[in-house]
Formats: C-alpha cells, sequence, structure tokens
C-alpha cells in the first residue's frame, strides 16, 4: 500500500512539474537573438532530484517535445531554421538535449550526496563559468565603447558578484550538491546542441556566423550569451530548488 501511494505521488507531482514545463518554455521564454532563454530547467532540476533519474528524464523530454513543437510551428525562429535544415536530425537532437538536461542533475546530485569533495568540485565549475562569461565580455567590447556596451560590463558585473555570494553560502551551508545538480542542466543542454549543430549543421551555423569564424561564433553568440544567462538562473534558484525539495520529501516521509 505504501508503495503504491509513493508511486501516486511521484506521479501526480511529475504531472504537475510537466505541466509548469510546458507552460514556462511557451509563455515565459526570454527571446535573445535566434534562441530563447528558458526557465524550464528549474522544475526539470527540481524533479530530477526530488524524483530520480527516470522522472527526471520523463520532465527533459518533455522539455525537448515542447521546443520541437514551437520550432515546427515557428515560435522558435532559430529552432525553425534548425528544423528545415534537416527535421529528423533536429527532432533527435531537441529529445536528446532535452532528457539530458532531466537526467544528468539527478546522476550528478546522487554522486555527490554527503561527498567532502562537492564543494571543491563546485569551485572549479565556478571558475569555468567565470572565465567563459569574461570571454564573453571582452569579445563585445572588442566592437567599441557604447551605452550598450557599457550596460552589459555592468551587468556581468553584478551578476558575478551575486554570483560569487551564492556560491559563498553554498559553500557554508554544504548544498554543494545541489548547486552541482542545477549547474550540470544548463551545461547538458547547451553543449549537446551545440555538439550536434557543428556535427550535423555547420553550414547553417556558417551562414548564422556571417563570415565570422564559425567557434568564435558559437563561443560569443549561442553559448556565451544564452548558456550565462541560463546557467545563472540555474545557479540563483538553486537554492530555492534545494529548500523545496528538502521540505517536500520530508512532507512526503512524514
Amino acid at each position: 500500500m505504501l508503495k503504491t501511494k509513493n508511486k501516486l505521488f511521484k506521479l501526480v507531482l511529475t504531472a504537475l512539474l510537466a505541466a509548469l514545463v510546458v507552460g514556462l518554455q511557451m509563455v515565459v521564454g526570454i527571446p535573445l537573438g535566434p534562441f530563447n532563454i528558458t526557465l524550464t530547467l528549474i522544475p526539470i532540476v527540481f524533479g530530477s532530484i526530488t524524483l530520480g533519474a527516470g522522472y527526471g528524464t520523463a520532465l527533459g523530454l518533455v522539455f525537448g517535445l515542447v521546443v520541437s513543437i514551437m520550432s515546427i510551428t515557428g515560435r522558435d525562429i532559430g529552432g525553425q531554421a534548425v528544423f528545415a535544415a534537416n527535421p529528423a536530425i533536429a527532432w533527435v537532437l531537441c529529445l536528446l538535449k532535452g532528457a539530458a538536461a532531466g537526467l544528468c542533475p539527478a546522476l550528478i546530485y546522487k554522486a555527490f550526496k554527503d561527498k567532502k569533495a562537492a564543494p571543491w568540485i563546485l569551485v572549479g565549475a565556478s571558475g569555468l563559468f567565470i572565465f567563459i562569461a569574461g570571454f564573453a565580455v571582452g569579445k563585445i567590447l572588442k566592437t567599441g565603447w557604447s551605452a550598450k556596451t557599457v550596460i552589459i560590463v555592468c551587468l556581468a558585473a553584478i551578476i558575478a558578484a551575486a554570483y560569487l555570494l551564492i556560491i559563498h553560502y553554498a559553500m557554508k551551508k554544504d548544498t554543494a550538491p545541489v548547486y552541482l545538480a542545477s549547474m550540470i542542466a544548463p551545461i547538458a543542454n547547451t553543449g549537446i546542441f551545440v555538439a550536434g549543430m557543428f556535427i550535423f549543421f555547420r553550414p547553417l551555423l556558417a551562414e548564422w556566423a556571417g563570415g565570422s569564424d564559425i567557434l568564435l561564433f558559437v563561443l560569443t553568440g549561442i553559448v556565451g550569451v544564452n548558456f550565462i544567462l541560463e546557467f545563472t538562473v540555474a545557479v540563483i534558484f538553486a537554492p530555492a530548488i534545494a529548500m523545496a525539495a528538502e521540505a517536500l520529501m520530508k512532507r512526503h516521509r512524514t
């Protein structure tokens, strides 16, 4: 009886989170260039940590399916171009990166939960993030100083300061595994997408780059901007994810 109730609880929570994934992706996406900055990874990471790898993967697949539908219907301009180039591979790529964004947080959280090395790995991941962010900002500044570049630099400084404060909190409160799980979702999502674009859609990348170096375009465009914002959102919401997950599981056990 208890096992049945536990399974029902997980199914109901998965359904609620799936509805939230659909709503966030379709309504609250932030357009930036040809792609959208998504807040959808928040409920996916929460479900992955709370319910486990299988349920997290299912939520990620829902995410990938919604992205695919939005691309086909033209609501995602960049995705529409990718689907126009090769629909079959685009479908697989969307579902694969979504599934990975749901699976990886559960695996990372399980692997580093209660591990002493987790905070130090968190520091290493933070250094990589700051390096990529600095590289992207430096590339922007090469275009010359303007009101836009000043605003970008100020925002980058604010984000960096907030991020360092968050990492300080993570180290003090021993919540590093949750932060690592939150970080891996955008890394998996963006990483698989970029790898797929390089392997299967290189001509399209060259077209978007407009004659500039493709790798540099990816690092400063797709990765340097979209990834940084998604990564920052995931880290900022990590404490809320941790507290909500702990409260939910404690209530469920009671």
